[in-house]
């Protein structure tokens, strides 16, 4: 009988430590001004062509910080504002998932005043369309020519050289998300991917350097797979608190600037 009570307190002290080390995620909705000046450098220069949507901030999770932008993509961050990965692995307080970017070099950028980024689209925030409203055309391209991809988000938006342009951000589980392109007539454009600028054609970069040498170059830009299957890059700079938007073709020619 000793070595049966013995046994029982065992396991109840083992289930009462069980409970304890048990942590409860909480949220609260805050504002971008509020992030640590680290966090949004790094927004900055690795997501230049987003703007956030809102963040939220966590108490009893290893992430501080869980930024939307308004591509439906989720970052978390630190308290200190050193990027974890993918929010979405954190909402219940436990760490997990790759990061986004290795790139680990936090350069320019300025505070994201009002809850949106101030580089951003090309012509600035743009207009959301909700997934069930967008074109039956748009949706059945992107069904026929992306296997396996979600629908995320939609927005109207302006892209040089191109005009009034409908954005759709479409999405797979273990894989970062497309942007495909239509035209104001639901015309398939291209579709892009974000880019380390380290990995962008050799010919791009001499083009930036010996055109934009007092300009800082964000970390990432932009693939664009044009519909006939030629490349073409995007590279966001910045000077101070100006930012630009430029598109080259993959041999260094110039398409537009903004």
């Amino acid at each position: 009988m000793k070595k049966i009570m013995v046994f029982m307190l065992v396991i109840l002290v083992g289930l009462s430590a069980c409970k304890k080390s048990q942590t409860t995620t909480t949220t609260t909705t805050t504002t971008a001004a509020s992030l640590p000046l680290k966090a949004t450098a790094y927004i900055d220069s690795n997501y230049p062509d987003a703007s956030i949507d809102y963040v939220v901030a966590l108490t009893g999770s290893n992430a501080k910080y869980i930024v939307t932008l308004n591509t439906a993509e989720e970052l978390a961050f630190t308290e200190a504002g050193d990027f974890l990965g993918d929010g979405k692995n954190f909402h219940d307080g436990h760490h997990g998932g790759d990061t986004i970017c290795g790139d680990t070099n936090h350069r320019g950028g300025g505070h994201h005043g009002g809850g949106h980024h101030g580089g951003g689209h090309e012509g600035g925030p743009g207009h959301g369309i909700p997934v069930d409203s967008l074109p039956a055309a748009i949706t059945a391209y992107i069904t026929a020519n992306f296997t396996g991809y979600k629908i995320n988000h939609a927005e109207l938006d302006t892209l040089c050289p191109n005009g009034a342009v409908i954005e759709v951000m479409i999405g797979m589980m273990g894989a970062e998300p497309k942007k495909a392109v239509f035209d104001a007539g639901n015309n398939y454009l291209l579709w892009a991917k974000r880019i380390r600028y380290a990995d962008v054609p050799q010919a791009v970069k001499d083009h930036i350097t010996a055109n934009y040498g007092t300009y800082q170059v964000c970390n990432r830009g932009e693939l664009l797979t044009m519909a006939d299957g030629s490349l073409q890059y995007t590279v966001y700079l910045m000077l101070g608190q100006t930012h630009k938007f430029v598109r080259l073709k993959a041999g260094g020619n110039l398409v537009c600037e903004k």
